[in-house]
């Protein structure tokens, strides 16, 4: 997804001149009995009195074009963002060193610069951002060493942020996730994080339950899991926090195939009994093994307990000692099992791999590579990647595979396949669409199961029983694990990736990477952001072009809304949404008179884009053109959704976008 972000120019800038106006303040307060305060039509008023006069002096220099609905009602230009409450230099410094990762030399240098300006600040970064002094004490076990930083501790902040709720929540939900994480390219130095989140109430993002480290996986899965499955088991019991009576169970365990057979002691995805949802014998044909049924009987969490299918077994997982359902709750993460798998492997197939028959010739490649660049400036921004050319797909990320599949894909690829291979396609495509939109899971999950046991089995048919591989057969059961735990990015590995990118960023040296890491969460902790409530919707970039309905005399214009969902603008890529069932332009973002009002215009031509496997309509997919030229009005709550514009012709694909920030 897109980075709304300000860049690290922007905060350096922001923190250099917050400084600045504290000097001027720490001068206007010890001048101000003799000189009086100094004003002027560009400084704040300064009133030595006022505890809060840093905070009203700065309260415009961040994001100077942003106003929410409550200001813009009274044509105010203050930062929507800022925060309510104060908060010291020392404070702003140390959130400014975090975010920004400066090191501990640099931040030094700065205070030494600033005190020198006579400001109380402290000599050593240390204090500033509150580094742990102690050594850590970190456990040496399992063939490295590893620390628990403590499942309780590491939510404490997130029911913080939700303790208005959690009077109403009697069970709080885990879901936690493991993955190896390697450090660096000239060592074999990994990490192995226990990351975990709170499904049933609001997080932004994973938090660090453990953090193990060696050259290798933990040899030893009991010894690494121990402090993790003893607290999982305490908290089951039962804890207060703020007087408030709750209880965790662990509901799902997110990760790649091969950890997840790691933490289940069973047979890894290559071996003959590797699947780890239905009981088939795998088939090796062709230098791998292939599973070709699909028709099997499923495994449960009994048949896992009593060992049932032995050869499945390796021996007993530590986490049979929680109430964790062995089977159901380790769903299928769909960012490795069909972005980087599936999805890759129809695109190699495609070019290079599958029967000729299945192959796109050279000017074909050419032609969708060239249709991938063209389509870069319709790409909405909550897309963090644009799509690129065929021959860089050896480095396309997992997000480019999800926008291949699930918008640009069925398009693009319409008249360039067969008719036989491009309904294979949208076997896929209907079935993974429907598992990934919250608004047809629950009406249609049977049938995207169906459309996915198609799509294996003409699969198989189409390209060879030889690439009916452990991924192509999960696919199977996609759909059961989505009836338990929801849309399929309610379980994917995409934050959890992301978060371990994060705590990758984190290291400075190559030597004592685990202690490294320690001490930048305590300055974290130390210098953490302050709770990041529901913001109101913020408009930007104000104008006076038009158009307005005749009775919004005194509206107030403007180019740009962010809402918490997406953000619109008036330009080719973000305009475009879905109003009253029908895709629309919008021409205007007004406010007025408490409300935001969105002026629009829809496409006179609307109709299905594909009629296989059913009516591209029913999941709201249509193929528009004639943008009307007659504009209407109506509030930003009569707004649908946000679509995908995607060229096609002389015409337009709209695609109801299902990944938002």
């Amino acid at each position: 997804m897109a980075c709304n972000e300000p860049s690290y120019w922007t905060l350096r800038r922001r923190a250099k001149d917050k400084v600045d106006q504290q000097l001027r303040t720490i001068q206007t307060t010890a001048w101000g009995e003799e000189l009086g305060c100094m004003h002027s039509d560009n400084t704040c008023q300064c009133q030595t009195e006022d505890e809060d006069t840093f905070m009203d002096c700065v309260s415009h220099i961040d994001e100077n074009e942003g106003v929410n609905m409550a200001s813009a009602l009274d044509d105010s230009e203050s930062d929507t963002e800022s925060e309510s409450d104060p908060t010291s230099l020392e404070d702003d410094l140390a959130t400014w060193a975090t975010e920004q990762k400066i090191t501990h030399v640099a931040l030094n240098a700065l205070l030494d610069i600033l005190r020198q300006h006579s400001l109380n600040l402290p000599k050593d970064s240390r204090t500033l951002l509150g580094t742990m002094r102690l050594n850590p004490e970190i456990q040496v076990k399992a063939g490295g060493q590893h620390y628990h930083f403590g499942l309780l501790k590491s939510i404490t902040e997130v029911l913080h942020q939700n303790i208005d709720i959690l009077s109403s929540i009697h069970t709080l939900e885990l879901q936690a996730s493991i993955d190896g994480l390697p450090l660096f390219k000239s060592s074999a130095t990994q990490f192995w994080p226990i990351l975990g989140t709170l499904q049933n109430i609001r997080q932004e993002e994973p938090v660090t339950i453990g953090l193990f480290c060696g050259t290798c996986k933990p040899t030893s899965l009991t010894e690494y899991l121990e402090d993790f499955i003893a607290e999982v088991n305490e908290l089951a019991n039962g804890f207060e926090f703020e007087g408030v009576r709750l209880t965790l169970h662990l509901s799902s365990m997110v990760c790649d195939a091969p950890a997840r057979a790691f933490l289940k002691n069973v047979k890894g995805h290559t071996g003959y009994h590797g699947c780890e949802k239905c009981t088939e014998d795998g088939v090796y044909l062709e230098n791998r093994m292939t599973f070709p049924r699909s028709d099997l009987p499923r495994r449960t969490n009994e048949s896992f307990r009593n060992k049932t299918d032995s050869d499945h077994h390796r021996g007993i997982s530590p986490l049979e000692e929680t109430s964790l359902d062995m089977v159901s709750g380790f769903p299928l993460d769909y960012m490795h099992l069909v972005c980087l798998g599936v999805m890759r492997r129809l695109l190699h197939l495609w070019l290079k791999l599958g029967p000729l028959t299945c192959r796109l010739s050279g000017f074909h490649i050419n032609t969708l590579s060239e249709r991938l660049v063209n389509a870069r400036r319709y790409v909405p921004m909550e897309f963090a990647r644009k799509p690129r050319a065929l021959r860089e797909i050896d480095r396309w990320k997992a997000t480019e595979f999800r926008q291949f599949l699930l918008y640009t894909g069925p398009v693009m690829m319409k008249d360039l396949l067969t008719t036989e291979v491009y309904k294979n396609f949208m076997l896929l495509f209907v079935g993974i669409f429907i598992l990934c939109n919250n608004s047809f899971i629950e009406d249609y999950g049977d049938y995207a199961n169906e459309m996915l046991v198609l799509f294996v089995n003409h699969f198989g048919q189409l390209y060879g029983p030889q690439f009916l591989s452990y991924n192509a057969h999960s696919l199977v059961h996609l759909a059961d694990d989505a009836k338990k735990h929801g849309i399929l990015d309610n379980f994917s590995a995409f934050k959890y990736e992301n978060h371990l990118n994060k705590i990758k960023r984190l290291l400075r040296k190559p030597t004592c990477p685990l202690s490294q890491i320690i001490k930048r969460f305590s300055e974290m902790r130390r210098s953490g952001k302050k709770t990041q409530k529901t913001r109101p919707h913020l408009l930007k970039k104000q104008h006076v072009n038009g158009p307005l309905p005749a009775s919004f005399h005194e509206a107030t214009q403007y180019k740009e809304l962010r809402t918490s969902p997406y953000t619109l603008k008036l330009d080719q890529a973000n305009s475009h949404v879905y109003i009253g069932g029908k895709a629309s332009k919008l021409q205007n973002i007004i406010s007025f008179k408490d409300e935001v009002y969105v002026a629009y215009s829809t496409f006179n031509n609307q109709e299905s884009f594909f009629d296989y496997p059913l009516p591209s309509s029913t999941l709201g997919i249509h193929l528009v053109g004639d943008l009307s030229t007659t504009v209407e009005f109506c509030t930003f709550e009569e707004i649908e959704n946000k679509i995908f514009l995607i060229p096609y012709q002389h015409h337009f694909v709209a695609i109801p976008l299902l990944h938002t920030n």
